[in-house]
């Protein structure tokens, strides 16, 4: 056990002198919630609820590092979507929406480090999300609106902040899309997305 805790304190003192990586890589997890914000309930002239779903993320980061600010391209798997629901369920006459679907997401996010010490950093980072739609399970009770409605891919705008300690990166973000609906001049659909995630540099 005392030779662990001194193995262990050298690379500590050993990292911390070294100082920053111009280039970091790390792998990342996390669980998000996400709802869509539609105009279906002036379409369908009935109120509605839109009700969130939770989901998770998994994938990977890069960081390039140039002092305070930072350039950080991911690329993850994401599980999204989203139940839009009239208010009285019980009334068959009304449609309900379901957008369940998985999309392989690119964020290129440019940051700012408000604390930048070897061992602690405490970040905001802002920039677009590039989104392609790998696997589409909707389901929609209106005739004229259906799974080919569905964008293949779109954009969204993501911000948050994070903190590091050590090699673990801790993040929450908000994301907000672009309308992922293509094939229809009347229907409108947004992903909004809260994101919390954990990562480890790997160097």
């Amino acid at each position: 056990m005392k030779r662990f805790c001194i193995i262990f304190t050298v690379l500590l003192l050993t990292m911390s002198s070294r100082g920053e990586s111009p280039f970091n890589i790390g792998v990342k997890y996390g669980v998000n919630t996400s709802t869509m914000v539609t105009n279906f309930e002036s379409i369908i002239e009935y109120p509605v609820n839109e009700e969130d779903i939770s989901g998770y993320h998994v994938g990977a980061f890069g960081r390039l590092n140039i002092g305070r600010v930072y350039v950080q391209p991911e690329i993850y798997f994401n599980k999204k979507g989203g139940d839009i629901l009239p208010i009285s369920i019980e009334n068959s006459m009304y449609p309900s929406f379901s957008f369940d679907y998985e999309t392989l997401d690119v964020p290129l996010l440019l940051g700012i480090k408000l604390v930048n010490r070897n061992l602690l950093k405490l970040r905001l980072n802002a920039g677009p999300v590039f989104s392609f739609v790998t696997a589409n399970n909707f389901y929609s009770e209106v005739s004229d609106f259906n799974i080919n409605s569905f964008s293949s891919n779109y954009m969204a705008v993501q911000f948050g902040a994070g903190v590091d300690v050590w090699f673990l990166t801790l993040d929450a973000r908000v994301e907000q899309s672009a309308n992922i609906i293509e094939d229809s001049s009347s229907y409108e659909a947004k992903n909004r997305m809260y994101f919390l995630s954990l990562g480890i540099k790997l160097f």
